[in-house]
């Protein structure tokens, strides 16, 4: 039987040529050959993994060649994030690599990055160009169209760790700055373009500023309300809280992935969650792979997520004090969970309130290594100092460890006499949980939360003066940011990147720009 055209093998030559361009450890002159790719992937886990069995994900010469033929395009978030590292890219379409359940064809078309000159007034804040690529499969040309012209475009929001890589729809227009934004729609039909489309889309528009290009986007469904009457020429008023730059960048990119996951998975989300209900009563479990294979990358992150929560709310009766919680998140793209799926926000509002009564306040804590900071974009961080400020705003004190030999540490729920483990990001199951009172067992991750505490990179009295060190940790402009946070606070994220899973929600980080533009 003929393949399917959208299951056609097609070589992977950006893959084969990122291992051209490297030379050989083994024989001077030479290129890289495919053995000592596969062992460099395996040094590379090792590193990037300390204390975790990987036997499972080492590859071989064999392997390579699968990925270099293109008979296999989406290998596990642990090998990519090794071959990431080991050919130098940012990106899974450096490398050729995308999931065949999200792309009709491979992304090997020409791919335009598009920066932002500057931030308009607050020009310190740029997006990264390598979580927006704006692109055309079959043209060079660039993204900003001249003066009378509009483009119809796709933008991909690569993929990440976890990411599986989503497209969104544009629609560039010029635009003109008086003090208001206005986008020139050109067309009869302007108020029938955007009537609910299935696929994200967003309306550009572009202002030629003394100093570069300042773009300015909103939601296709914002934009249809607006212009459902108009004709030729009428005029978009695009807020200019939407410009683009590193925080809304970063938002739209973690939307747009977390979404359209979540909806392709819908149905099995509902299958998964009903596999996994007789776990529900058990004192621990560890449930494997299996209860999630048919879920994308993204949906596991939430069933695990969900599946936690629970599980630590159910036994939340054994704490006898203020419990001090210890979490995974090392990069935007895990934090981007606490500021969006809805069931962790709720998660949060009911920890804090839990133990609001009480005189000690409750800690959350945070392994960041310099390795994880300096490989992630600046949108990226700000989605983690975003996540810490949401925690910070419902009285939850945030503390920070560089220290990497805290990574292997497990998800942690601990007072003075219980343990409650709940693991989900980067396990080896589906997640982990547990309870232990043990004294030893309880008394060694004390001492270990204890020294972090005490030596933590953003210890300060005060949300605020946390916050600020996080800044400086991560080299973010505070005060740049917090004055772009203060004006997206008073709009919402509505407008530019509005969900269209019922499992996810804005409020999270509305409410942690809220807080830091509230902040002294």
């Amino acid at each position: 039987m003929p393949r399917h055209p959208e299951t056609l093998i097609t070589p992977n030559t950006a893959l084969s040529e990122g291992r051209a361009r490297l030379p050989s450890p083994r024989r001077p002159g030479q290129r890289m050959s495919r053995t000592e790719l596969a062992d460099a992937v395996n040094a590379a886990l090792d590193r990037l993994y300390p204390g975790r069995d990987l036997a499972a994900h080492y590859v071989d010469h064999r392997w390579v060649g699968k990925l270099e033929r293109g008979e296999h395009r989406w290998p596990s978030c642990e090998r990519r994030t090794a071959l990431r590292h080991v050919l130098g890219v940012t990106t899974d379409t450096d490398l050729g690599l995308y999931s065949p359940r999200r792309s009709r064809s491979s992304p090997t078309a020409a791919v335009d990055r598009w920066q932002m000159a500057h931030s308009g007034p607050r020009p310190g804040l740029r997006p990264a160009g390598d979580l927006l690529q704006f692109g055309s499969s079959t043209t060079g040309k660039q993204l900003l169209p001249s003066s009378d012209q509009s483009w119809f475009r796709a933008v991909s929001a690569p993929g990440g760790e976890h990411f599986p890589g989503a497209e969104i729809d544009v629609e560039v227009y010029p635009a003109t700055d008086d003090g208001r934004v206005l986008a020139t729609i050109g067309h009869v039909d302007a108020g029938q373009r955007w009537r609910r489309p299935v696929q994200r889309r967003l309306v550009l528009g572009h202002v030629d500023a003394p100093d570069g290009v300042e773009v300015f986007a909103l939601d296709s469904r914002q934009a249809y309300w607006c212009l459902v009457a108009a004709g030729r020429g009428a005029r978009l008023l695009i807020p200019r809280v939407y410009q683009l730059d590193a925080i809304t960048t970063g938002v739209l990119w973690a939307v747009a992935n977390l979404d359209l996951s979540l909806l392709l998975d819908d149905a099995r989300l509902d299958a998964a969650q009903a596999a996994a209900s007789p776990y529900r009563g058990m004192a621990r479990s560890a449930a494997s792979r299996d209860i999630t294979e048919d879920l994308d990358s993204v949906s596991r992150l939430w069933i695990g997520s969900a599946f936690c929560a629970d599980y630590i709310r159910s036994h939340y009766d054994i704490l006898s004090d203020v419990p001090i919680y210890w979490t995974r998140e090392q990069r935007g793209e895990e934090a981007s969970t606490w500021l969006l799926f809805s069931h962790k926000l709720r998660y949060l509002r009911e920890t804090a309130e839990q133990f609001r009564s009480t005189s000690q306040p409750m800690t959350r804590m945070f392994c960041l290594p310099e390795q994880a900071v300096a490989t992630s974009s600046v949108p990226e961080r700000i989605l983690l100092l975003l996540a810490m400020a949401l925690m910070e705003s419902l009285g939850i004190q945030t503390a920070v460890t560089d220290d990497p030999e805290y990574i292997a540490l497990p998800g942690l729920v601990l007072d003075q006499r219980h343990m409650i483990m709940a693991t989900w990001i980067r396990a080896d199951d589906a997640w982990h949980v547990d309870v232990s009172d043990q004294p030893h067992t309880v008394a060694a991750y004390r001492d270990a939360l204890g020294h972090v505490q005490a030596h933590s990179v953003t210890a300060d009295d005060t949300p605020g003066g946390r916050l600020r060190h996080l800044a400086d940790y991560l080299s973010l402009d505070w005060h740049r940011l917090q004055g772009r946070c203060a004006d997206l606070g008073q709009y919402g994220f509505a407008g530019l990147a509005e969900p269209r899973s019922r499992l996810l929600s804005l409020d999270g980080v509305n409410q942690a720009c809220r807080f830091i533009g509230t902040l002294p």
